[in-house]
């Protein structure tokens, strides 16, 4: 895969160079907005045109099922870098129906920890639904992640924080 990747990369890079697309932008998001969202491949080159977004119009955050598990404070922090010291003014909580983080189940995610060799003691140490952040409900977990992000002593209380759900195939999006 790696060779196919390198060897893509390469007419890539050439066909922007000579539609001169390859000109520096701006790394400050144009619209100082912040989207936390899920991993979910469907929402790739799905979720920015569904909200009217383009390259380098915002900073998106990613991890599976756009969950803030507890005691991992990574998504706060990146909120935080984002709002704080670089003067974001909104952040966005965009969770999706058909979530895969809803689907699964601690005695599924042991078992296949097991299957790929990860220790025993490692997979009977933690609270596996808390550590791999699964969900029950795909939009109370977006009400619960704002919930959070707007409790936290590290986002200013000037910073709009909003829940929306989308659709993945359609890329209907509601306001929760």
């Amino acid at each position: 895969m790696l060779e196919r990747i390198m060897e893509h990369n390469k007419k890539f890079v050439e066909e922007r160079k000579q539609k001169g697309e390859d000109k520096p932008i701006s790394a400050h998001a144009h619209a100082d907005v912040m989207v936390f969202t899920c991993m979910d491949t469907r929402l790739v080159d799905l979720l920015e045109p569904a909200m009217g977004f383009k390259r380098g119009d915002i900073k998106i955050l990613k991890n599976a099922g756009n969950m803030i598990r507890k005691d991992c404070d990574d998504v706060i922090r990146s909120m935080f870098i984002g709002t704080v010291v670089m003067g974001l003014k909104e952040v966005y909580v965009v969770g999706h129906k058909d979530c895969g983080m809803a689907k699964q189940t601690p005695e599924a995610i042991k078992e296949k920890m097991l299957a790929r060799g990860l220790s025993r003691e490692i997979v009977d140490s933690i609270d596996i639904a808390e550590w791999a952040g699964l969900i029950c409900n795909e939009e109370q977990n977006v009400r619960d992640v704002v919930a959070r992000v707007k409790a936290s002593e590290y986002i200013p209380k000037d910073v709009a924080v909003h829940g929306l759900i989308m659709d993945p195939n359609t890329g209907e999006i509601e306001v929760l």
